[in-house]
Parts: structure tokens; sequence; C-alpha cells
């Protein structure tokens, strides 16, 4: 997404002030947003993994970010393999295919470990 908050580069010591105003229309609650990507997974990446507990977060606009996780039978959740942005105006999921890769090889690598 470009400029996100959490890859500031902050200064160790001194005065820091971020002022920061942004405007949305929530009209995608979390329970949508998870909802959204729990079906855009199934149908577009596989059937195993499954979305957590968004967290709104500050990117180039207020977005869901919701947590994916991998599922395997006998072991349940295994790990997280990657996000999703769900923007909180319009619900639109903002992944291109390279994350959708990413998280495909993140659980591939995930479930191939040994449970712990």
């Amino acid at each position: 997404m470009g400029n996100d908050v959490e890859t500031l580069t902050l200064p160790s010591s001194g005065t820091l002030q971020i002022d920061v105003h942004l405007t949305a229309q929530v009209n995608i609650s979390a329970m949508v947003a998870r909802r959204k990507v729990n079906s855009f997974l199934a149908l577009h990446v596989g059937n195993l993994l499954l979305a957590g507990e968004p967290t709104m977060t500050l990117a180039n606009r207020i977005v869901w970010r919701v947590p994916v996780d991998v599922t395997t039978p006998g072991y349940g959740r295994r790990g997280q393999v990657g996000q999703v942005d769900v923007d909180i105006e319009n619900g639109q999921l903002l992944i291109d295919e390279a994350s959708v890769t990413l998280i495909r090889q993140n659980a591939q690598h995930l479930v191939a470990s040994p449970a712990s």
C-alpha cells in the first residue's frame, strides 16, 4: 500500500510530532470485512485459510487490516501467513496477485514445518 504508518523511520531520541487528519465514512464493519476476506480466501487462494480479527489501520486510506491464518486438520490455526486490507468506506479488498502468491507460499511453508 505504500507509506504505511508502521513503516515510518522514527528518530531514536528528540521530539517527534505527527499530525494526521483523515475523514472516512465507516460503511464496512470489522465483521463484514472479515467475512469478505474469508470468502475471497476460499474462492481464490485456498480452503485452509481463515481471516483473523481485523484492526483498523491508517495506510494510504483507512482500512480494516485482516490477518490471514493457515489451519490444518487436527491442529487448528497454525499461524499467520499474510494479511488483507479492506477499505472501510467501500469494502474493496486491497490485495494484488503478488500478495496472493506470498500468502500461498507462506501457508505452504508453515504447513510443511512440524507442528509445535
